[in-house]
């Protein structure tokens, strides 16, 4: 555990500084997320000139670099069709 002390400085102006510790810490660079917002979009329903259902959802990027595809309810068609990643404009 990180003991936070303040300076006598700091504490002149109203608000404690970090110890060269904890500001070493803070300064660390933050990984970017492996998660993606992901859209599925009906392609029998694009396929017969409908309404296509759109799902959003989220996917690793290391796991799964290709295109997701899934079965999923398509309101207008009502049945169940192949859903598959789209391109976000």
């Amino acid at each position: 555990m990180v003991r936070l002390t303040p300076s006598v400085s700091s504490v002149a102006f109203g608000r404690p500084a970090l110890s060269p510790i904890s500001r070493d810490m803070s300064v660390q660079a933050k990984k970017k997320g492996d998660r993606l917002m992901v859209t599925l979009e009906c392609t029998e329903a694009r396929e017969q000139g409908k309404i296509a259902s759109r799902y959003t959802t989220t996917k690793n990027r290391k796991n799964t670099p290709e295109r997701i595809e899934m079965m999923k309810y398509n309101k207008f068609l009502r049945r169940h069709t192949l859903h598959r990643e789209i391109k976000k404009k």
